[in-house]
């Protein structure tokens, strides 16, 4: 026999030789485990894309307001609301997709206010705020900001109120601003951020402004608590109750 011939009898053997049955177990076995975590990772890949798609779908429903912002009433108590235009240009730089804006004048005393109530997806929209609107339009803070709460019944809204003053002289325009969101049914100053937001279709902005004196005092009887202590009751029950949009979903 050469060296060659003894060299490859014995590989021609071991690969020949009959694969024993607790061998064909194990391998039955792997293959069963690999195809359960196909089916597995498959399952679970089609859940994840369902709940994204149903949750892609509940977002674009909730970037419209559930009614119409311009049904809420102009007559509130001792206050009569009229009806305002917002430049189309401001009215999509706020990054609602429905706004209204109206001016309240309480006949008792004859104080004016300025309402506009926004809703729109709370990504496009948190980051319009006063503090940063009113310094681009040349207003300057004047006083420091206070957090006010306004009570009305079980409702307990937080508002931001700031003053801010533009001009010179005999001819400085100062302006109190109150405003707060809502959010997930709950009020607040604070917006968040994008990372917070991102999974909130949509939430309500609130802002009033009026003219103010220096030395006028603003913690005591003051106007814009007095407009959204009726307003806010308002918004809540028009929010809470089914409109003709929210029924047409």
């Amino acid at each position: 026999m050469s060296v060659t011939e003894a060299r490859t009898e014995p590989t021609v053997a071991v690969a020949n030789a009959p694969v024993s049955p607790s061998a064909r177990g194990v391998t039955g076995a792997t293959w069963g485990r690999v195809a359960l975590a196909c089916v597995i990772l498959l399952a679970s890949g089609g859940v994840r894309w369902w709940q994204t798609q149903r949750f892609n779908t509940l977002l674009n429903l909730g970037k419209e307001s559930p009614f119409p912002l311009e049904e809420l009433p102009l007559n509130l108590g001792p206050w009569r609301g009229e009806p305002a235009q917002l430049d189309p240009k401001i009215a999509e730089s706020t990054g609602s997709t429905d706004y209204t804006l109206r001016r309240y004048v309480n006949q008792t005393t004859g104080v004016k206010v300025d309402v506009i109530i926004l809703y729109g997806p709370a990504t496009a929209m948190f980051i319009h705020k006063p503090e940063i609107c009113y310094p681009n339009a040349g207003f300057d803070q004047v006083d420091a900001a206070s957090e006010r709460t306004v009570q009305v019944d079980r409702l307990s809204a937080p508002f931001r109120s700031l003053v801010y003053a533009r001009g010179e002289a005999g001819q400085i325009e100062r302006q109190e601003v109150y405003y707060s969101w809502r959010i997930n049914g709950h009020w607040t100053p604070e917006a968040g951020t994008v990372k917070q937001l991102e999974r909130i279709p949509g939430m309500y902005k609130v802002q009033l402004s009026r003219g103010v004196t220096m030395q006028e005092r603003r913690d005591v009887g003051n106007p814009c608590e007095a407009l959204l202590e009726a307003l806010l009751p308002a918004l809540e029950q028009r929010i809470k109750q089914p409109s003709a949009r929210g029924q047409s979903r």
